[in-house]
């Protein structure tokens, strides 16, 4: 684990949209940044979905639809995945369908529509982007370390080599370059296992998707990447930043690392973060605004800076992660054909909430 400031990745995660901060900057002080991105109780929500089609904006399965939530003041941070093959209440259908088809029939929107409307929520932002774009992103911050066994390092040999040849597909079809495929599938072939094995992109998009043995390991594989990618970015962050504020004052050595006031940032400053996490928000498909990112840039570093403030490894101890509906593990059930789980409504209400917006 990458210790307290490393965690500045989150910082920067949201924060790399090239577009002009001048007059948000002028207009509005950090905390009123922070204001305008908070929900329930000053915990700040998005969705991040990703997709196994060739789009950032629609095409095939949903595989991962997590929920972040974190929280400016607490320091904390909570990952929420929800498996694809939970049965929800979609307008226009006269059956339940799969959660995985709003993101197929209308994207991005159309999911933070149908989740809002099932679960209470009122989740406005969203990141998407596709497997290629995942694994590219990956590569771009070194790769990730997961605990993979022996079994998971064999069914993942067997993915990578199967997302190649889709790959390959594609560059009949003109849509990508037999570089590119080259690039991305470079050394897939995994030889390790175990505790901390290192994944590059295609590879940890791969082992995020196994489903051998169960949706819902397959749900806890693809939390464990986005952590990973999340440290990995943060590993690269820690070389180059410190937080601070007006009352823990400037740091007295910051080893040839840049430092930013979080009470006072500065149009250089967002520039430099923009600089920095670019390729996240060029690889992506979201919804943020210009004011938004500001925001979320400042929401996101304050988790950064209470972490540190509390001697805390965010990815230990403030990062939390779980896997719903309650009835993931249980065996399917079908309706009109189609085999998903059935779930009590109000009970995964009550965890999602709980879990994404503690009171302690």
């Amino acid at each position: 684990m990458k210790k307290t400031f490393c965690v500045t990745l989150l910082a920067l995660l949201l924060s790399a949209m090239l577009l002009p901060f001048a007059a948000f900057c002028e207009a509005a002080d950090a905390a009123d940044q922070v204001d305008a991105v908070s929900g329930r109780d000053g915990w700040v929500s998005f969705l991040l979905i990703c997709n196994e089609g060739m789009n950032n904006d629609k095409g095939n399965a949903g595989n991962t639809m997590m929920v972040v939530s974190l929280h400016p003041e607490k320091g904390r941070i909570n990952l929420m995945m929800f498996t694809w093959d939970t049965f929800v209440d979609y307008e226009g259908y006269d059956v339940p369908q799969k959660l995985d088809m709003p993101y197929r029939n209308g994207g991005a929107e159309e999911l933070v529509k149908v989740f809002n409307a099932n679960f209470d929520t009122d989740i406005q932002l969203y990141m998407s982007l596709n497997y290629l774009n995942l694994a590219s992103l990956i590569d771009d911050y070194g790769g990730v370390d997961v605990d993979i066994t022996r079994a998971e390092r064999n069914a993942l040999n067997g993915m990578v080599a199967s997302k190649k040849n889709q790959l390959q597909a594609q560059v009949g079809s003109g849509l990508l370059s037999q570089a590119v495929v080259e690039m991305l599938s470079q050394e897939y072939y995994l030889t390790d296992f175990g505790p901390a094995t290192h994944l590059n992109g295609l590879q940890a998009v791969g082992f995020g998707w196994l489903q051998y043995d169960s949706v819902y390991n397959c749900c806890e594989r693809d939390v464990e990447v986005i952590a990973g990618l999340f440290r990995s970015v943060g590993a690269d962050a820690a070389t180059k930043v410190l937080f601070y504020t007006d009352e823990s004052g400037e740091p007295e050595d910051a080893d040839g690392k840049r430092t930013i006031n979080l009470d006072q940032m500065t149009e250089d400053d967002y520039a430099y973060l923009r600089r920095e996490m670019a390729p996240i928000f060029d690889k992506a498909y979201h919804n943020l605004n210009e004011e938004q990112i500001a925001a979320i840039s400042v929401a996101l570093a304050r988790v950064a800076y209470q972490a540190s403030r509390s001697g805390a490894d965010i990815f230990q101890d403030n990062l939390k992660t779980t896997v719903l509906p309650l009835e993931a593990l249980f065996p399917y059930d079908t309706i009109a054909g189609a085999q998903g789980h059935v779930i009590d409504v109000e009970a995964n209400k009550a965890i999602l909430n709980a879990f994404l917006y503690p009171e302690d």
